[in-house]
């Protein structure tokens, strides 16, 4: 009896806890930094250019049977939780951050932006999707990020920097939980803008 009792213990851990359907998860920055400068950053929203994708589309985790878990930012905006995060890091290493109008990407862009701002900043998302498959009791993950980030530097010269950012990353948990596909997506996004924007 006791043998039964653990084979069913066992297969309710390893299928009963991972159903179908639509999951949400966190994106936020968290990181803490030292604020060592200042200044004001204009920021404006960013642009999802996938256009096979709904906005608030992450990923998806494939289940042993063949069923499916998508995984949506909460808020359903996935540009807008990246330029929230975009600020974050900004603010965390001392800047003031301001909302600021769509700009166009040239050098009269960043001119025509507007004054008072040290930098201005905008982004597009390309592609970005974490594709994650159950195998028995562990699920690899595989997370693709393609953004571009615009920096106008209006101390410069009205200087348009465009950094592209393009990573696939790769991460194997043995159990499961949106909570951990929460925090492999913040810890590579994270890792994404300390990398781009600390150049």
């Amino acid at each position: 009896m006791k043998k039964q009792w653990w084979i069913f213990c066992s297969l309710f851990f390893l299928l009963g806890c991972a159903t179908a359907g639509q999951k949400f998860i966190n994106i936020s920055y968290k990181a803490d930094h030292e604020k060592v400068q200042t200044g004001v950053i204009g920021i404006a929203p960013f642009k999802d250019k996938r256009t096979d994708r709904d906005g608030g589309y992450v990923g998806y985790r494939l289940l042993n049977d063949n069923s499916q878990e998508t995984f949506f930012v909460q808020g359903m905006n996935l540009a807008d939780s990246l330029k929230k995060s975009v600020g974050d890091y900004y603010e965390k290493t001392g800047y003031t951050i301001t909302p600021i109008a769509p700009w166009e990407l040239t050098s009269n862009g960043v001119m025509n932006a507007g004054s008072g701002f040290k930098q201005i900043v905008t982004g597009q998302i390309n592609k970005f999707e974490c594709r994650a498959k159950k195998k028995g009791a562990p699920t690899d993950m595989v997370l693709e990020i393609d953004l571009t980030l615009y920096i106008g530097k209006k101390s410069d010269g009205n200087e348009l920097k465009t950094i592209p950012v393009s990573l696939t990353l790769e991460r194997t948990e043995m159990t499961f939980t949106p909570e951990k596909l929460e925090i492999f997506v913040n810890q590579s996004i994270e890792d994404v803008i300390q990398k781009a924007l600390a150049r």
